[in-house]
């Protein structure tokens, strides 16, 4: 069984933190290797469009072989911003396109961007993530949720009900690759 790095993806850095990658031992179903993590993220395919339950290994999503494979896409261009998909170079939308792990979500239909590009998936935010996050940070999730960003924490603010578990409500957070600007969006059941 191999123990090389999970691979960092650009526009999703961390997918074991977000916890579409996680650690458990497959054969993949693409490069039928013995490997130590597994995508549990969405996936689309001519056929299909769900949670995946199959054994994919981000590798074979990183080096595009599962795009080939399984001809599956992880995210639309279509969920990013008319601007972004009008600007990104067509490199970096199949970059996004067939080479990033997606993320689960309550109502998945955007992917956030800032400067004419994608941004990088932090995760998903529930109240114990949010005390955790830098303040810049706290002011997006804040807003996303519809809490005053401005005012001091309160027992009925929307962010403190967030949940990261897949149940919501959750907010889910960007950052910018150019500026370092946070965004984040709000979901509920």
């Amino acid at each position: 069984m191999t123990d090389e790095p999970v691979p960092s993806f650009r526009y999703h850095p961390d997918p074991v933190g977000t916890g579409n990658v996680v650690a458990r031992d497959i054969v993949c179903g693409v490069c039928q290797r013995a490997r130590t993590h597994t995508y549990t993220g969405p996936y689309l395919s001519p056929d299909f469009h769900f949670e995946n339950e199959d054994p994919l290994c981000p590798w074979c999503i990183a080096d595009g072989s599962a795009a080939r494979e399984w001809q599956a896409s992880f995210t639309a261009p279509a969920y990013l911003s008319a601007a972004a998909q009008a600007q990104m170079p067509p490199e970096r939308l199949a970059e996004l396109e067939f080479r990033t792990p997606s993320f689960r979500c309550l109502q998945q239909d955007r992917w956030l961007d800032h400067h004419d590009e994608a941004g990088e998936y932090l995760g998903e935010i529930g109240a114990d993530e949010y005390l955790r996050l830098p303040a810049e940070a706290q002011v997006a999730v804040r807003t996303a949720a519809g809490d005053p960003p401005a005012r001091p924490l309160a027992d009925d603010d929307t962010v403190l009900t967030l949940r990261a578990d897949g149940d919501g409500p959750a907010v889910y957070l960007f950052r910018c690759l150019h500026c370092g600007r946070y965004d984040a969006f709000f979901a509920a059941d």
